[in-house]
């Protein structure tokens, strides 16, 4: 039976760009932003400050919420995303210090909503639900 997670995810936001990760799954390449499933016992926010350390080890100021949106994962679960802007507090990004083993982060960069949107990935469906939030957030037309 598929199951419904939550998770936390942020818009880290640097210089009018915001931090996007490339992750392989499967052998399946797609891009994301920062942040994973809840942990019970934290709250949404303290959640995305332990998530964005684990995956990107930037610590970050939580700001204020900027969307949910949501995915559908290879084994047909549901992942809801609670989304906030963020502000990253140091600048050194590290990729290697996951404790999560599932989770190959490749690579970062730091992109414009404009070249946000124009991502392509056939196998991320749910990259369009992403990108619905991101023009609401930066107010992109």
């Amino acid at each position: 039976m598929a199951k419904v997670y939550c998770a936390t995810k942020g818009l880290i936001l640097k210089n009018g760009k915001f931090l996007v990760i490339k992750q392989v799954n499967n052998g399946k390449e797609f891009v994301d932003i920062p942040g994973g499933r809840m942990e019970h016992g934290l709250s949404p926010e303290e959640n995305l400050i332990r998530e964005i350390k684990e995956e990107v080890n930037l610590d970050i100021k939580v700001g204020k919420l900027a969307g949910v949106w949501y995915f559908f994962r290879q084994d047909g679960d549901q992942v809801v995303c609670i989304t906030y802007s963020c502000t990253p507090m140091n600048q050194k990004i590290k990729l290697d210090g996951n404790p999560d083993k599932d989770e190959y982060i490749v690579e970062y960069k730091w992109m414009t909503p404009e070249e946000f949107l124009r991502l392509e990935n056939e196998d991320f469906k749910s990259l369009e639900n992403m990108k619905t939030l991101v023009k609401e957030h930066f107010k992109v037309v």
